[in-house]
């Protein structure tokens, strides 16, 4: 079959999302950079000063953002964001006319055709694919679902955005890190396109983030190497291009997925799904969870700025120590989980600096004050954070799940690389487990932490082993040592302490990632020769973890794209029939758009085969829903006391063997303050010819999705 032309829309609107970006992820910290000429971006080279202007604005823009909308409106972040580009575009003429011809060089051609290669392969990797009858879906819409819906609210509610998912009868504002929804939407009205469409653009800038932060951190924190000037010197490689080139290196994930194949056990939706504790490849939290990284990027470009102010003169410390604080509160809203690590990461930093890093101590100074700045800046949000928890009676979730409550946010705890219940065969491990369960899951824990952290990180483990060998003969420089510090810090870190509202680790998820990049620094060296350079089976090894590496993300990177499909044509109770189905979704909601109001509350049977159906309606919904899961969705924002009485009166509506009349339907629409209920042909109720499904004024009927109007206008008068 081919594909069909709505793919090619979105495609197309996808890519134009992409270059709805950059008035706000690039412009505005390219004009920032150059009224204050920090840190000589005028005189800089054009790729390096596209590195300052991406990375500036990641950790500017994302927080002025948030508190522009909330004083005016997203529109008023458009207007700034458009002025900005504007300003950008004329700068930009300017510069060119002054700039010798050729002053592009030829890796910065290379490195122009790797970033589109990159935004198209993000696309085609999270797109749904349409042929014929059939809506073939990535398995990432198990994240992109609740992430789409969230900057949907933004467009509709503004900031703070109501939680969509969710309707106690009220908007109910989202307790949430919602920044990059913020700039997602601001992005997706500049580049007039849908919410999921941004969405999925948002993924590739935030790869062009990392990217700026990872250039700037191979120029100015490992300093004036010989990789910096490898082209002029005639050797092969400059140092970011190693960098990038690492990106594409995984753990040894892939040998897991082998094993199971071989023993005819389950294949993974992920290739990561086989640990509980995972650590993702670049790849996985790339297309899974754009914001994590971004929030990364602001950590890290922050921390940048404390490292390059030794030496600097006053004004230019204050100046980068300010930006630093933005950079930091912009990461907490972005992703709080990567904050607060990157937070107890720098507390250890600080302690090596003042205990025994003689070399680093005039940066200090700079960090407390970013630490102070960032957290006057933050005020605000955690005000409104603050409020809406006393108000809804739960903490607010930081993970991607729908469910979760605690009295902490962190605890501590071993991280699971490996499932402890795996020796629960041993007798010993029994006995402990039914007597001492906490006990039992530490030490467990503890013996699997290597083994798992062997097969997890693969060839970065090595790297590790060696730097660690090379700082014991003290012929380490200043940069590297601090390198291993806060890989050290990063991994103590996210294995000791664990996040307690959701059932999943999150928390230890997330966090592993800044010992992931600084890991990943310290191997581009190892390719340098910093360490020495490996010799016999350490050589041989290391080759051998590296290509296992990237053939685990290739595999990845496929089975993202097919697995769901794969699962449907193998007939799997979870997926059968999905595929239809989510065309038909598509399709309907489609004509529901030409026919409702945005604002207009709405609610389809959450009574589906698995949650991959549920998240294929609620992708496409683009308004407010009652409850988007059998369970509730208080989590994201509002009081759980109404949870009862919502899933009770969506589980009626939609029950098959007892169908409500239209003025029984009516009655619970009213009392859920629903607008508008969506049934399909696979609904039980979709067959009672005298149930509300056929008694009620059809809006939208497609011949597999109809619409109707219950009556209740439930946008609480927004």
């Amino acid at each position: 079959m081919i594909v069909n032309s709505l793919t090619v829309w979105d495609v197309a609107g996808c890519l134009r999302g992409v270059a709805a970006f950059a008035p706000v992820l690039l412009a505005p910290g390219y004009c920032l950079a150059w009224v204050l000429d920090l840190l000589g971006f005028r005189s800089r080279p054009l790729g390096e000063q596209l590195a300052w202007a991406i990375a500036l604005s990641f950790g500017v823009v994302t927080i002025v953002a948030v508190e522009l909308a909330k004083a005016a409106s997203l529109s008023a972040v458009c207007w700034l964001c458009g002025v900005c580009m504007v300003a950008m575009l004329g700068i930009s003429a300017v510069q060119f006319r002054r700039r010798e011809r050729g002053a592009v060089s030829r890796w910065g051609w290379i490195g122009a055709l790797l970033a589109a290669v990159w935004a198209v392969l993000a696309v085609l990797e999270l797109v749904d694919i349409g042929m014929g009858s059939h809506l073939l879906l990535s398995v990432t819409i198990y994240d992109h679902a609740l992430r789409t819906a969230f900057v949907d609210a933004v467009m509709r509610t503004g900031v703070p955005p109501a939680n969509p998912l969710y309707w106690p009868g009220h908007a109910a504002p989202m307790r949430y890190y919602y920044f990059w929804y913020v700039v997602t939407a601001a992005a997706a009205r500049i580049g007039a396109v849908t919410a999921r469409q941004a969405m999925i653009a948002s993924v590739a800038w935030s790869g062009f983030g990392l990217a700026a932060v990872m250039a700037l951190y191979c120029r100015h924190f490992l300093g004036a190497g010989s990789a910096l000037d490898r082209d002029a010197a005639g050797r092969r490689w400059p140092r970011l291009a190693l960098a990038l080139g690492l990106l594409t290196v995984t753990g040894l994930d892939l040998l897991p997925a082998i094993a199971k194949f071989l023993f005819r056990v389950p294949t993974d939706a992920d290739m990561e799904w086989w640990s509980p504790d995972q650590v993702a490849s670049w790849l996985d939290s790339l297309l899974w969870v754009p914001h994590h990284i971004a929030g990364l990027v602001c950590c890290l470009f922050g921390f940048l700025l404390v490292w390059m102010a030794k030496g600097r003169s006053g004004r230019q410390r204050g100046v980068g120590g300010a930006i630093a604080g933005l950079s930091f509160a912009s990461a907490f809203g972005l992703s709080t989980w990567v904050a607060v690590a990157f937070a107890l990461v720098l507390l250890a930093w600080l302690a090596w600096a003042l205990g025994w890093e003689r070399e680093s101590r005039a940066r200090v100074p700079v960090l407390l004050g970013a630490g102070l700045v960032a957290v006057l800046t933050l005020m605000p949000y955690l005000a409104e954070l603050r409020a809406s928890s006393a108000g809804g009676g739960t903490n607010a979730p930081v993970a991607g799940s729908v469910t979760g409550d605690a009295s902490h946010l962190l605890r501590f705890g071993v991280r699971h690389m490996i499932d402890p219940e795996c020796l629960l065969g041993v007798p010993w491990f029994a006995a402990l487990s039914q007597a001492r369960p906490r006990v039992e899951d530490a030490v467990a824990g503890l013996i699997l932490l290597l083994p798992g952290y062997f097969v997890e990180l693969g060839v970065y483990g090595l790297v590790l082993v060696v730097a660690l060998r090379a700082w014991r003969r003290r012929e380490l420089d200043e940069a590297t040592r601090t390198a291993l510090v806060l890989v050290c810090a990063g991994l103590m870190v996210s294995s000791v302490l664990r996040s307690t509202v959701i059932s999943n680790n999150d928390f230890g998820i997330r966090s592993i990632l800044i010992p992931q990049f600084f890991l990943l620094l310290l191997a581009v060296l190892w390719c340098e020769g910093t360490f020495g350079p490996p010799r016999g089976v350490l050589r041989a090894v290391a080759l051998a973890m590296l290509w296992i590496g990237v053939a685990g993300s290739a595999y990845q990177a496929v089975g993202l794209r097919l697995y769901l499909p794969m699962e449907e044509r193998l007939a799997r109770p979870d997926e059968a029939g999905l595929a239809t189905r989510a065309m038909a979704w598509r399709t309907g909601f489609q004509a529901m758009d030409l026919s409702i109001p945005k604002d207009a509350v709405i609610q389809f049977n959450t009574a589906e085969p698995s949650d991959m159906f549920r998240f294929a309606q609620m992708i496409e919904a683009g308004r407010q829903m009652a409850t988007s899961f059998p369970d509730c969705d208080a989590s994201f924002g509002g009081s759980p006391a109404a949870c009862a009485g919502i899933t009770g009166g969506v589980k009626r509506l939609f029950a098959a063997e007892r169908p409500l009349t239209a003025d029984q339907a009516r009655g619970e629409c009213e009392a859920l303050g629903i607008g508008y209920l969506v049934a399909t042909r696979w609904d039980g109720v979709w067959t009672e010819e005298s149930g509300w499904v056929w008694s009620l004024p059809a809006v939208v009927n497609t011949g597999d999705v109809r619409v109707v109007d219950c009556g209740a206008q439930g946008s609480d008068g927004e």
